[in-house]
Parts: structure tokens; sequence; C-alpha cells
């Protein structure tokens, strides 16, 4: 049944996409390693009939359908990167690589995208621009070059407008939801190094404790966001991950952390890391040497054109009751900032897309295990996308 309204036409391609999607879903791959995914990415193009264009030593590639040369370039993003955790939903889609599992659901972004562009593949006489998919590697990880490295390789060549989407499956399928101007958060990943010197366990007063100089460091974060920041403006300072020492009766020589700062401005993101270098400053004074590093996304701005392109492609078929505007920003981090603010005016946007269902039980936010969705979502997806061409 064709509740969610979407052409008829493309409601033919419903067994595609959720064939496609669970054949995505069982071959997740990690960040820069995507090379089962892109292959199979890719070879749907081909057969579609798209120019693909590959990159050397990367797994991402862009695939262009042009009917007019001289008529403008539109863009979607769709990621293929999965996340290191293990797959429990227990069906017979379930991921078949051990400990890496589509719990952020890329596989599908990527089903929407192969989903539209085999529809426009067969009803090229109702586009009204060219349009580019862009296949990337490596949103989850930003140590790994994504985004900005498919800008750098020229993914964004020509583009007069950028669109992606990510789904969201606290939300119901048949809901959109977006904003204009600041949609996503500043994101940085932080790793810091304490190296002290080691001694035995018996005698600590011989050795620099590294691990007990983290445990500092680490505490003292929170001041920095207490502190160091306008109240006004959200930050969030969090460690994820520590490590350190190599036996239990010795003092460790060497500890590592990891974690990510989230702010809604360039400014406090600024600030936070700041902070962390006045607190490691303390550590040096003390006799340990330091190293700390950063991986950053920009915040995704939404673009106030291409914002409103979006509500006018979903109000189509959905109802405006289930196109949420004007929503609080995300605190999660997005690369696609990178393509956005490549585009002549910055033409570009990106929207959360329901995926969830509660009268199926299926109510869970990305990155949640086991990270179930309601496959019927992908056609909603398609068919903004289709609209954003036809319209």
């Amino acid at each position: 049944m064709n509740k969610y309204n979407v052409s008829d036409t493309l409601f033919s391609l419903e067994q595609f996409s959720k064939k496609t999607r669970q054949d995505l879903h069982k071959i997740p791959e990690l960040s820069g390693r995507e090379f089962k995914t892109s292959k199979y990415c890719l070879d749907l193009m081909r057969f579609f009939g798209y120019t693909i264009k590959n990159y050397s030593d990367y797994t991402g590639f862009t695939a262009d359908l042009i009917i007019d040369p001289a008529k403008p370039l539109l863009a979607f993003r769709t990621d293929m990167d999965a996340l290191a955790m293990p797959d429990l939903t227990n069906n017979d889609h379930s991921s078949v690589h051990e400990g890496c599992a589509h719990n952020c659901g890329h596989d599908i972004h990527m089903t929407v995208a192969l989903t539209a562009a085999n529809y426009l593949s067969q009803h090229q006489h109702e586009m009204n621009v060219n349009v580019r998919f862009i296949f990337q590697m490596a949103e989850e990880d930003m140590r790994i070059p994504g985004a900005d490295k498919m800008v750098e390789l020229g993914c964004m060549d020509g583009v007069s407008e950028v669109y992606a989407l990510h789904n969201d499956g606290a939300e119901d399928t048949g809901t959109i939801a977006l904003t204009s101007g600041t949609l996503t958060s500043w994101g940085t990943t932080w790793t810091l190094d304490v190296y002290g010197i080691s001694a035995h366990g018996s005698a600590p007063q011989k050795g620099l404790d590294a691990i007990r100089e983290m445990c500092r460091i680490i505490d003292y974060m929170d001041y920095i966001v207490a502190k160091k920041t306008d109240p006004f403006s959200p930050a969030v300072l969090t460690c994820g991950m520590i490590n350190g020492g190599t036996i239990p009766n010795a003092i460790a020589a060497h500890a590592q952390a990891q974690g990510t700062i989230r702010t809604m401005d360039k400014e406090t993101d600024q600030i936070l890391k700041n902070g962390i270098q006045e607190i490691i400053a303390r550590s040096e004074a003390g006799g340990f040497r330091t190293t700390v590093s950063y991986a950053t996304y920009p915040a995704v701005e939404n673009h106030p054109y291409a914002y409103q392109r979006i509500i006018e492609a979903a109000g189509k078929f959905l109802p405006s009751e289930n196109i949420i505007a004007n929503i609080r920003p995300a605190t999660g981090s997005e690369d696609f900032s990178y393509m956005i603010n490549t585009t002549k005016d910055r033409r570009g946007a990106m929207f959360f897309l329901g995926s969830g269902n509660k009268e199926k039980g299926i109510d869970n936010f990305p990155h949640s295990n086991p990270y179930f969705i309601d496959d019927d979502c992908l056609l909603v997806g398609a068919q903004i996308f289709i609209n954003l061409v036809t319209h």
C-alpha cells in the first residue's frame, strides 16, 4: 500500500529499494575501507547508465547524468561507511562482517540515492537539471579524509546546488525535519597523549605517573566548559576513551585519551581547544611531555534557498504537518558541511529523514544497538531527491 503518497512509478521500485538496503546492511565497512560497498554502488550506477569518475586510492566516486551541458548541475551526497560495533539486529540481513555494523544508517542513505538514481535514469525527460550522485567515503571517522578529500579531488566541480539527508530512527517514516541556518554542530575529535616516567609500583617517587596526570587533565576539562565559554553558546567536551599502562605493578609512562568537542560556532570550538592547551601546559611544567591533535568538521549551515527547495520538494507529496521546519540545531556533526561550503553562495542543505515506526517498535537514535529502521522510509527520501531534480 502506497501510504506515503510517493509517485506510483517510484512505488514500483519498492522491492528494489528494500533489497538494496538489506544487501548493503550485510556488508558494512569501516571508514576508508568501503571496498565491497563502493563496488556494489558503482556497479549499479554504471548499469543505470551514469558516467562514473573514480578517485585512485580512495573508495569514493561520483556518478553523473547529463541531459544538457548548458543546464545547472545539482548534486546529492551519500556516505558509505559503517561503525566499529557488533550488529545486534539478529535477522536475515544482519552484518556478515564481525564487529562492524550500519548503526548510523548509511545503508539507508546509499539506498535512497540508488533508488532515486534508478528512477531518474528511466525518466530523464522529467529532469530539469543535470544530476551528480556523490558516494563519499569516511564520514564517521574525523581522522580519516572524507568529504574534505572528495572536495579536494573535484567532486564539487561545476555543482551549483548540493543536498544530503541523514536518517533519524527516533522519528516516524513519512516525516522530515530541518531548519534554515545551523543544522548540526561544529565537531572536533581530539587525541591527547601524556608521557611520564615509568617506575616500579613500590617506588612511585622515582616516576611520573602518566595515568594520574591524564585523570587530572580530564577532570579539569569540565572547568573549561563551565568557566571559559559563554553560557548562551552551547558546548560539550567529552572524553570517550582512555588507555594507559602495561602492567599493574608499574607506574605508567604513557596514557592516551580521545574524545570530542561539540559547539555551535567556530569561536567556541577554538575556546575549548585553547582551554585544553592551558591545562596541558601545567603538565609540561610538571615534567610531563604531551601532544594533542584535532580533526574538525565545520557546522552544516543550510542555505535559505536550498532549505526552501527541500520544503517545496517534500510538500508535493507529504502533508504539511509531516514537514517539521525550524528545528533546534543537532549537537551531532557532519562533514557534508565541506561540500556546502564549496558551492557559490553556499547553496546546499541537509534534512533529517524519519526512519522509525513506533507502531512497529522502531524508535531508536543513530549509533544505538541494535539499530532498526523502517524500510518504507527509503521511497520517501528518494521522492524528495527526485522532486528536487524534476520540479
